[in-house]
Parts: structure tokens; C-alpha cells; sequence
């Protein structure tokens, strides 16, 4: 596949067994693993093993699953986000988690010379919204939103550069009409070596926009 695919959508169904998604397993398992540790209102024994498990998962990849990567890189944010709107609760597990397990993945896929930069517009209400960027920034993701961050594009694009650039991972948010710079956005995400994608889908639906499709050469 060529690598600079610009505007395909995707639809992820990383359930098989390879081991490019063996690392996406931890971010597949986010709703079931936090039932579990509500449930057993334990936050350490599961959060371990999640995290050992993606450990194991990304020092077993091999050259030839850079392609694989590339794909995992292109659904993890989508799909935290996609989580993230069916909660019904926010609570201490959530939160630990996302500190945990799913911040080690993304850390982990900066290791692997692979940024992400997810743009969404999707009507939000406050409080979603807010369990978005609280999440995010939890999980190591720069979520910038205009109704938190200003209504210029200068200062919102410099944010998001820098975010990709100091972080690895960054988020643009538009979660009503009061500014339109999605086109920006896109053109942003197209300058940078990452692997951009986005989504103006309702988040029940698993179809998604990649946007750029690179890895990130240039972090050591």
C-alpha cells in the first residue's frame, strides 16, 4: 500500500491475530478492562497486566510489521475516542487506565518513530467534550480546541505543531460551528510526517479518514 495514501477511509478490524495488533490490544480491551477493575475494585493487578502484556507486544515486533503499525498508529486515537463516547461513567478507573496502560501504548508508538494527529468534528456537548481532553491529556495525546484555546488559527496551528513535535500525539477538536478551520487542519496534517487521519462520522460508525500516512523519521 502506498504509504502517502491521502483521503481513504478506513475501517479497522485489528481482532486478528499479527503482531502489529497485539499492541492495539490494550486499547481494544479499554471498556472490558475497566468493567473489571470496577468490578474487583482493583486498579493495580489488571493495569499490570495490561501493561505487561503490551510491553511484551511491542518488544516482540519485527521489521516486517511496519506496515501493521502504520494501521494500528492510524485506529488508536479513533478508537479511544469511540470508547471514550459510550462511557457512562468517569470515574477513578477511567482515569487510571488512561494515566497507565494507554499512555504507555502511545509512548510506546513515539518509540516506533510513529506521531498521530486526529481531527475531529463531531457535535459535542460540554460535559463529552471535556471527558475527551480530560482523557486525551491522560493518555498522552495534546487535545486543542477552539472553545478552550482561542479562535485564531495562527495560535491554534502553533499549538498543534508544537504538541506533535515535544508529545507525539495531538488531537484538533471541533466540537461546534463557532469557527471552521477543519481544511487548515487537514492541511497541516498533510505537511507533517505523521499518520493524520480524521472524523466527521458519528462515533458509532467504524469508518474513519486517513489523511497522511507516514511514519516520523525525523524523532531520534
Amino acid at each position: 500500500m502506498d504509504k502517502n495514501k491521502k483521503s481513504a477511509l478506513l475501517k479497522m478490524d485489528m481482532r486478528g491475530s499479527s503482531r502489529a495488533a497485539d499492541c492495539l490490544d490494550c486499547i481494544v480491551a479499554f471498556p472490558t478492562a475497566i468493567e473489571r477493575m470496577r468490578a474487583t475494585e482493583d486498579d493495580v493487578s489488571i493495569t499490570n497486566a495490561m501493561l505487561a502484556g503490551t510491553r511484551i507486544a511491542f518488544e516482540s515486533l519485527q521489521p516486517a510489521d511496519r506496515d501493521g503499525m502504520l494501521f494500528v498508529a492510524a485506529s488508536a486515537q479513533d478508537l479511544l475516542y469511540r470508547h471514550i463516547m459510550q462511557l457512562t461513567i468517569l470515574d477513578h478507573y477511567t482515569r487510571s487506565y488512561c494515566s497507565s496502560v494507554v499512555r504507555y501504548f502511545f509512548s510506546q508508538l513515539v518509540a516506533q518513530r510513529f506521531r498521530t494527529f486526529y481531527i475531529i468534528d463531531n457535535t459535542l456537548r460540554e460535559d463529552r467534550l471535556k471527558a475527551v481532553l480530560e482523557l486525551f491529556d491522560l493518555s498522552g495525546i495534546a487535545a486543542t480546541a477552539p472553545r478552550y484555546d482561542g479562535t485564531k488559527w495562527l495560535v491554534l496551528s502553533a499549538r498543534l505543531r508544537s504538541s506533535l513535535e515535544i508529545i507525539g500525539h495531538a488531537a484538533y477538536i471541533e466540537p461546534d460551528a463557532a469557527v471552521n478551520y477543519l481544511n487548515e487542519a487537514q492541511q497541516l496534517a498533510k505537511n507533517i510526517p505523521c499518520v493524520a487521519t480524521f472524523r466527521n462520522r458519528h462515533p458509532d460508525e467504524p469508518q474513519h479518514e486517513i489523511i497522511n500516512f507516514q511514519e516520523a523519521t525525523n524523532i531520534a
